[in-house]
């Protein structure tokens, strides 16, 4: 190779390792697998100042902790007492909590055919012993830093470029996840459809760059006011949909009416200052309890807030209409502003 092309190379390869944020990568967890306290107490000094690490000398206890979803990498052994590393690997990959998480056998049986039977059973590599502590580093850095971007990949592919907020893939996701949650256990879960008032107007007056900077400041003003359990996400064009799990009607119109007045109380650029943003609120309840799946699904729920939210539309905007699913009666109920 040239020194042109070798110059090349090496600031392209200054580029991408600079693209990964230090901060994240040192804040991913490694897990270390081994039934020898020496060999933990080793990987723990050689990881501990880049990753997070979690050593553990039980398969057992660890794949039991692994369950959490702290884990990003995994160094595990294959010559255990309590259980084989290939019988470990197997229920790492077998458990959908676990399945993604990527293995590496660090192990002193060399053979062609044991690599190739830990590299069968889903490892993502496969170290012998002794082992080159130079190069183990370096491998478990590709490794975190594949994570690191299948992370990044997954952030991305979730979330609403404008707004910041989920987008409508995950929204979908989680939307049927908090259904299916509230189906199983009896709870109430409340949904709402969220819409700009007369933002077609408000394009048409201040252009469409004024107009995102609008949707931005709304979805920054819905996400501050969910609880911690609530879920927010950009639905398509001016409108959202938040997701409130274990809040039954009542706590529904509170949380509505709190976004109506966080709205109209949202710093107008100077460019907007006789412009009213405003927003209308369909909100439908499902009650876990009373309702089966035969009688409403999520996709019935969302046309029954969008009914809501049309209501609220034609009987004046500004305010928030509702729905409530009950196992004997359908009952829409009036607005409250």
């Amino acid at each position: 190779m040239d020194s042109k092309k070798a110059c090349t190379s090496n600031n392209q390869a200054s580029y991408i390792r600079s693209t990964v944020d230090e901060s994240v990568l040192s804040s991913q967890t490694l897990m270390v697998i081994d039934d020898s306290k020496e060999n933990l107490s080793l990987m723990k000094a050689l990881f501990e100042s880049d990753y997070q690490v979690v050593t553990f000398d039980d398969p057992a206890e660890s794949i039991t902790y692994a369950q959490q979803g702290a884990v990003d990498l995994v160094l595990l052994d294959v010559n255990m007492p309590s259980m084989h590393g290939y019988d470990a690997c197997t229920q790492f990959k077998s458990n959908p909590l676990t399945s993604q998480i990527p293995i590496i056998f660090v192990t002193a049986l060399s053979s062609t055919e044991n690599e190739a039977k830990g590299l069968s059973l889903g490892a993502v590599d496969y170290v012998t012993k002794p082992v080159n502590l130079v190069i183990l580093r370096a491998r478990v850095r590709n490794h975190m830093e594949s994570v690191y971007y299948r992370k990044q990949l997954e952030i991305l592919s979730s979330v609403d470029g404008l707004t910041g907020l989920a987008n409508r893939r995950s929204l979908d996701s989680m939307l049927q996840l908090h259904y299916n949650s509230t189906q199983r256990f009896g709870f109430n879960m409340t949904l709402m459809m969220i819409d700009i008032d007369d933002f077609k107007s408000y394009n048409d007056r201040y252009g469409h760059v004024q107009g995102d900077d609008c949707l931005k400041r709304i979805a920054t003003c819905l996400k501050a006011q969910c609880r911690e359990t609530d879920f927010v996400g950009r639905y398509g064009g001016e409108e959202f949909v938040m997701v409130l799990p274990d809040t039954d009607l009542e706590g529904g119109l509170t949380m509505a009416n709190k976004l109506l007045k966080a709205v109209r109380k949202l710093t107008k650029t100077k460019d907007e200052q006789s412009a009213k943003v405003t927003i209308s609120i369909g909100l439908s309840v499902f009650n876990g309890r009373v309702n089966s799946e035969e009688q409403h699904t999520v996709n019935s729920l969302i046309e029954l807030a969008d009914e809501q939210l049309y209501k609220a539309k034609r009987s004046g905007k500004n305010k928030v209409c509702h729905y409530l699913a009950s196992a004997n009666q359908n009952r829409f109920s009036g607005s409250a502003v």
